[in-house]
């Protein structure tokens, strides 16, 4: 399994981008809400990457299967 990464940059202007690494789906959103939440709670632009995209199987639709 990949190391999850969450890269957090604070510009001399205040402006805060943060950049998640090595999580699959949307699970980066839900994962950072409360980062999100410290940091001002305002979100002013997102930007998705391809691994938010990834078909994530989920407990669920693994015991449906098994």
């Amino acid at each position: 399994m990949a190391d999850e990464i969450v890269d957090v940059v604070i510009g001399p202007d205040g402006k805060v981008s943060m950049h998640v690494q090595g999580v699959d789906g949307m699970a980066c959103v839900d994962d950072t809400e409360q980062l999100v939440t410290l940091l001002g709670g305002d979100v002013e632009s997102q930007e998705l990457t391809a691994d938010a995209y990834v078909a994530v199987e989920t407990d669920e639709v693994r015991r449906q299967w098994t």
